[in-house]
C-alpha cells in the first residue's frame, strides 16, 4: 500500500500577494490622507494660538487706555477705580452663573409643554414651612 499525498488546494502565489498588495497600498493611502488631516489641524491650531494672542493684547491695550481716561480725564482715585473694578467683576460672575443656571433650568425642562403660572404654589413649599 502506498501513501498518497495529499495535495492541498491553496491559491496560487500570485492572487494571494495581489491582494495583499491592495490592501498594503490602501492602508498607505489611508495613513496619507490621516497625516493630511494632522496637520490642517494642526495648521488651525497655529492660527486660533495666533488670534488669541492679538485678542489679548487688544484687550489689554483697551483696558490701559480705559484706566488712563477714568484717571486723568475724569478724575476719578485709583482706590475708587480698583472698587469699580471689583464690582463689575463680581457682577459679571453672579450674571454668568445665573445665566448657566437658566440654560440649565431650560434644557432640564425642555420637555414641558407650558410653563407654571406664577401665582401657583406647590403643596409642599419648604418656604412655608421656615416662615
Amino acid at each position: 500500500m502506498s501513501k498518497q499525498k495529499r495535495s492541498k488546494k491553496t491559491k496560487p502565489a500570485g492572487k494571494r500577494t495581489e491582494g495583499s498588495l491592495k490592501e498594503i497600498l490602501s492602508l498607505y493611502v489611508k495613513l496619507a490622507d490621516l497625516q493630511k488631516e494632522i496637520g490642517k489641524v494642526a495648521e488651525g491650531g497655529v492660527l486660533v494660538e495666533d488670534r488669541l494672542t492679538n485678542l489679548e493684547i487688544h484687550v489689554n491695550i483697551l483696558a490701559r487706555l480705559l484706566t488712563t481716561l477714568c484717571v486723568e480725564k475724569l478724575g476719578i482715585r485709583i482706590g475708587a477705580l480698583r472698587h469699580l473694578i471689583r464690582r463689575v467683576e463680581k457682577e459679571a460672575v453672579r450674571d454668568s452663573q445665573i445665566m448657566e443656571l437658566e440654560s440649565l433650568y431650560h434644557l432640564s425642562h425642555g420637555n414641558l409643554k407650558r410653563a407654571p403660572s406664577a401665582n401657583a404654589k406647590p403643596k409642599d413649599d419648604p418656604w412655608e414651612k421656615i416662615s
